[in-house]
């Protein structure tokens, strides 16, 4: 639109300024015709020229130059005084006239034959149009501070009434990223605003319904399968704990019978992340929260990890402990904390090629820290904030089995507890991950 009224702008300049000149041009003209009639006809000289004087307006600095032309139009000499070529000159012989513009000055050349047959007369008019250029300057700054005007009402219409018809799409836009698998059931506001953007939101609300819908389908199935598959599992850990304890050391089937049990023990681990992933949607668990030491939640994790393998070196680092005991309480749902706790454990495991794991703990500020320490393939920094999205796996796992869920799930247990995960680590060098819980102390009385 700016680019619109500039135009129109230009043209309308254009068009002002050329009907301007064209009519001093005509008044510079009709000025060279009395002169010329008033020489060619002296006994009426007089006459014209009160014409003239009573009939066109005194234009500023005008001159008169007037040339004789013999019939023959030969040995002619032209003025060197005006800036005019001979082809003016013989433009207005030709023609009758010639108009010329240079420097702010108009020239007008008229030529007119003797009715006797005697030599012609050339006459050559200057004047300058001061009052046309100070009309050209006013109407170029009327027309530059209008245009600017312009630019600045539709600036400001086009800001308001972009944020009255965007506004609504910057919202959705922010809504709709915002929602992710723990937060399906969210919805879009319905605002009072244009036609086709309620219908947009009726269509991303309907798609969510039916992404929901589909989602909790997939959850419970993965539930139901979860639950299928942790009896026969509880079963065969249990005969075979059963057979182990009546064979003898040396037996040949007792280390196929062991590895039996851990690997239960790991399968059962990964249905419990499963079954727990498929609940995740819902905050509100049937387990009872609970006041505990954290040191204790860890002995109990500990034993579920030597379950799985045997192999697994835990070193648990009680050298920090706080003086106060009740530093060491967080209220938790321990069954959740526990299975968080073992899935940062088992990746340090996993990732450092079942290298010994480091667990520090330690309570300041209000908080209750548990580091976990490995010194595995690491974790590149551009990636340290996308491994807690669901099913991402870093650039350097491609050779270790996972999903990319254990992670994930283990920061959703700790936002449940009001807690964190800090992540410090180097590609190559090893992981620290610190789980950060809220004391609960000081609801606690010891």
């Amino acid at each position: 639109m700016a680019l619109i009224l500039l135009g129109i702008n230009l043209v309308m300049y254009s068009m002002s300024s050329g009907y301007r000149q064209y009519n001093f041009f005509l008044s510079l003209e009709n000025s060279s015709t009395i002169v010329a009639s008033a020489v060619l006809q002296q006994e009426k000289a007089e006459d014209y020229y009160a014409v003239k004087n009573s009939i066109l307006q005194h234009l500023a600095d005008e001159e008169e130059y007037i040339l004789r032309i013999n019939k023959d139009r030969s040995n002619i000499e032209f003025p060197a005084s005006l800036p005019l070529n001979e082809a003016f000159y013989w433009e207005a012989i030709r023609n009758g006239i010639a108009k010329h513009y240079e420097n702010g000055v108009h020239y007008v050349g008229l030529y007119k034959e003797h009715a006797a047959g005697e030599d012609g007369i050339l006459v050559v008019s200057s004047a300058r149009d001061v009052d046309g250029d100070a009309y050209r300057k006013r109407l170029k700054t009327t027309l530059a501070l209008a245009f600017l005007a312009a630019v600045f009402v539709m600036t400001l219409t086009t800001v308001f009434f972009s944020k009255r018809m965007f506004g609504p799409m910057v919202k959705i836009i922010k809504k709709v990223n915002s929602i992710n698998a723990f937060n399906l059931n969210d919805r879009l506001e319905k605002e009072h605003s244009l036609e086709e953007i309620g219908e947009l939101q009726d269509t991303l609300n309907g798609m969510l319904q039916r992404i929901e819908t589909a989602f909790k389908a997939q959850q419970d199935y993965v539930s139901n399968i979860s639950h299928s598959l942790r009896t026969p599992l509880t079963i065969i850990a249990g005969e075979a704990e059963i057979a182990l304890s009546q064979l003898e050391k040396e037996h040949k089937a007792t280390y196929s019978l062991q590895m039996i049990m851990q690997e239960t023990e790991k399968l059962k681990h990964i249905i419990n992340v499963l079954l727990e992933l498929a609940r995740s949607e819902n905050n509100t668990q049937a387990n009872a929260w609970r006041v505990l030491r954290l040191d204790e939640v860890l002995e109990s994790v500990k034993e579920i990890i030597y379950k799985m393998d045997s192999r697994y070196k835990l070193k648990i680092d009680f050298s920090n402990f706080p003086e106060n005991d009740s530093m060491l309480y967080v209220s938790c749902n321990e069954h959740l904390l526990s299975l968080a706790i073992c899935n940062i454990i088992l990746n340090g495991f996993k990732y450092s090629d079942n290298q010994d794991v480091r667990l520090k703990l330690h309570a300041a500020d209000n908080e209750v820290k548990l580091q976990v320490i490995d010194s595995g393939i690491g974790i590149a920094p551009s990636e340290q904030d996308k491994i807690f999205n669901p099913y991402y796996r870093g650039s350097n796992t491609f050779d270790y089995e996972g999903f990319g869920v254990g992670l994930p799930l283990a920061m959703k247990i700790l936002e449940m507890h009001k807690g964190t995960i800090r992540v410090s680590s180097k590609v190559g060098k090893g992981t620290k991950m610190e789980v950060v819980l809220p004391a609960a102390y000081a609801q606690q009385h010891v």
